[in-house]
């Protein structure tokens, strides 16, 4: 297929395809998408797995916004393979961006022909699975300090959180206002229960009483 070296590049990246050779794909097709289209999973009146060849994604929700940015590598329509579902998420392209799109049919064909690529998707699947009930329960903490301070614990490592996103983002992703999110990130400094430093959380000795509080 056209681009090959660039599908090869995003495969490469990608968490689901990595290990699969471009040319044993079957009627994939490449796009061309500039900032602010709309990225659907269908295109040319084929349902389709997507592959971001290059640029980047947005993924949003209805419900709480910008949910991720998928970059080259990324991955989007796999999770209703097998249901004629959509999904409730919008997808719009941040940069000019391109995208491989592989008919599902060919998608499933792949995966009853390569064991290492339905393991690898089903790893997949419950790695979604696993984020969506983070964000359920994230979304059900209705004090707006105790939903900061659940993401924080989720994101954790070592009791210290990279935030490595906007604080407009961050409000974006908990559901809450900017100056909502101020206010709590103030409210838990002054409890003492983080410290906030250059885009760095750090979860003082107490966070963990937090737990008892959100059951």
């Amino acid at each position: 297929m056209n681009g090959s070296a660039s599908v090869a590049s995003a495969f490469s990246d990608s968490e689901l395809f990595g290990g699969v050779d471009p040319a044993e794909v079957r009627g994939g097709f490449i796009m061309s998408f500039r900032r602010g289209d709309c990225v659907g999973e269908t295109q040319n009146g084929i349902d389709c797995v997507g592959i971001v060849i290059s640029g980047a994604l947005e993924v949003n929700s209805s419900y709480s916004g910008s949910v991720s940015v998928m970059k080259r590598g990324g991955e989007f329509g796999i999770c209703n393979i097998f249901v004629n579902r959509r999904m409730p998420t919008r997808i719009t392209a941040k940069v000019k961006s391109s995208v491989l799109f592989i008919p599902k049919e060919e998608f499933a064909r792949l995966l009853g022909a390569d064991s290492g690529l339905m393991y690898r998707y089903v790893r997949l699947c419950n790695k979604k699975m696993l984020y969506l009930a983070e964000r359920l329960s994230l979304l059900s903490v209705p004090d707006c300090s105790e939903r900061l301070m659940h993401y924080l614990d989720l994101s954790q490592s070592n009791g210290v959180v990279k935030l490595g996103v906007t604080k407009d983002e961050l409000a974006r992703q908990l559901g809450i206002s900017r100056s909502s999110l101020f206010r709590a990130f103030g409210a838990l400094e002054a409890d003492g229960r983080i410290t906030v430093a250059a885009g760095t959380v750090v979860l003082n000795d107490n966070y963990s009483t937090r737990k008892e509080k959100v059951k």
